[in-house]
């Protein structure tokens, strides 16, 4: 008897996860940082995926300034059918996921919306909750940081 291997997937919202918009509207994480881009190698994650309410554009424009490793694809609300957090959305984009791999995936979502957590945990999906007020995590959050430098590095130590 042998065993199937387990996929691991990231996939991460773009704005306030992946970036981190101030009040004067200025990314905190800025084109050519290379620090998220290292984390994310020194994980043990098999594919990256972009799924954000903004445009298929804005998150390739963020994936290729981030140099986010990995990537198989983006979902933008004008690639999509539906958006977040629509329970027909998630539904779509895992589909989509499971045609590149296979159903035994195990999909971590990074998300600053509770809702949209919420829908993922729902349909099956490991949730990550980035936010200033993580300590306040909620059952449905699996992991919940202060951001995405904190959740990388959590993860780069974990065995997934």
């Amino acid at each position: 008897m042998y065993s199937i291997y387990k996929m691991k997937i990231f996939v991460f919202d773009v704005d306030n996860t992946l970036i981190l918009h101030t009040n004067q509207n200025i990314d905190f994480y800025k084109k050519g940082n290379s620090k998220i881009s290292k984390l994310i190698l020194n994980t043990n994650v098999d594919a990256v995926y972009i799924y954000t309410n903004g445009t298929f554009s804005h998150g390739k424009q963020i994936t290729e300034s981030l140099s986010i490793p990995k990537t198989k694809g983006v979902f933008g609300r004008d690639t999509i059918p539906y958006m977040k957090p629509s329970t027909r959305s998630f539904k779509f984009v895992n589909n989509e996921i499971i045609k590149d791999y296979n159903k035994n995936n195990e999909i971590y979502f990074f998300d600053d919306m509770i809702e949209n957590l919420i829908t993922a945990n729902r349909i099956g999906w490991k949730t990550v909750w980035i936010s200033s007020n993580f300590i306040n995590k909620q059952n449905f959050i699996d992991y919940a940081f202060p951001n995405i430098y904190e959740a990388l590095i959590y993860f780069t130590k974990q065995k997934l």
